[in-house]
């Protein structure tokens, strides 16, 4: 009998065979994956913890109408070699760097998600020349008290154990319902996760550097210093995100320079792949603002 899933349309996406656009380059002497897809301005996508370029599928075949968008798989995650520990945020931001000097990027706007949002921060206030726009979705950075951090480390602690277990990884990826059960912290709705995108991401979330990148982000988190950023800044955020909280990204959006909030109800954790086209459409938005320069 067919399955609800087996009768949902495949996504656009898996028309185009991506396996054509990834690439791979050597810096700091450690292979970084990535994908280069599209023309124009250039736009660089880093995922947040235990994910891989393949996160942004829902939303790069639009954003690659107006955009040279480059997705990374981060040091230690997807099939990029990991960083050595602490594997510290502001060591992904110059290996991004270095990736853009490798593609001669010249300046970028730079979307991070979760853990990404950190090394997007990173990027801005390291280097403010290079960035002219920063786009943070659900991102890390965002104020927290110790003990709710503490929290969120646990539980992450908790579910890379339990994506390294290989039959796990075979119920996300076939089945709905486990997809539902158990990416509730992720996702408001586990099954807006299609079966295709599942069968791309699910594999890869059990990644060497997860562990490390723990650490590493929740350092950031205590150290971030959103006022030094000085290029205007776009806040995507899911309404229902139980990780990190509608509440902390309006005292995020008020401690910026030059920030606008989108909010998105009904949305947890990663607004990407559960409403990649309101995702896209804000995003767009914003870069199209910045392309057009002042009024």
């Amino acid at each position: 009998m067919a399955t609800i899933d087996s009768l949902t349309p495949p996504p656009p996406w898996t028309d185009t065979d991506w396996s054509a656009h990834v690439r791979e380059a050597v810096i700091g002497g450690r292979r970084l994956r990535y994908l280069d897809y599209g023309d124009g301005p250039p736009l660089l996508l880093l995922h947040g913890l235990g994910c891989s370029w393949q996160w942004w599928l829902e939303m790069i075949p639009s954003l690659a109408r107006e955009h040279r968008v480059i997705a990374v798989d981060l040091p230690g995650f997807g099939r990029s070699d990991a960083l050595d520990p602490p594997a510290l945020m502001n060591s992904h931001a110059e290996a991004m760097f270095a990736l853009a000097d490798e593609l001669d990027l010249g300046p970028l706007v730079v979307a991070g998600h979760s853990m990404g949002g950190l090394i997007t921060l990173a990027m801005a206030v390291e280097r403010p020349e290079r960035v002219r726009g920063v786009v943070l979705i659900n991102a890390g950075g965002v104020p927290m008290t110790g003990l709710r951090l503490a929290i969120v480390v646990g539980v992450l602690r908790a579910s890379q154990r339990f994506l390294a277990w290989n039959p796990v990884t075979r119920l996300l990826v076939t089945r709905t319902g486990a997809r539902r059960l158990l990416l509730r912290g992720a996702l408001k709705d586990p099954g807006s996760m299609r079966p295709e995108l599942a069968a791309e991401v699910v594999p890869l979330m059990a990644s060497p550097g997860f562990l490390d990148a723990i650490t590493a982000a929740s350092e950031a988190v205590r150290a971030s210093r959103p006022e030094d950023v000085t290029c205007p800044v776009l806040l995507i955020w899911g309404a229902a995100d139980p990780i990190v909280r509608l509440a902390s990204a309006r005292q995020m959006q008020e401690r910026l320079a030059d920030a606008r909030l989108e909010v998105i109800p009904g949305i947890g954790h990663t607004p990407m792949v559960e409403a990649p086209a309101v995702t896209t459409d804000h995003l767009l938005s914003f870069t199209r603002d910045l392309d057009e320069g002042p009024a």
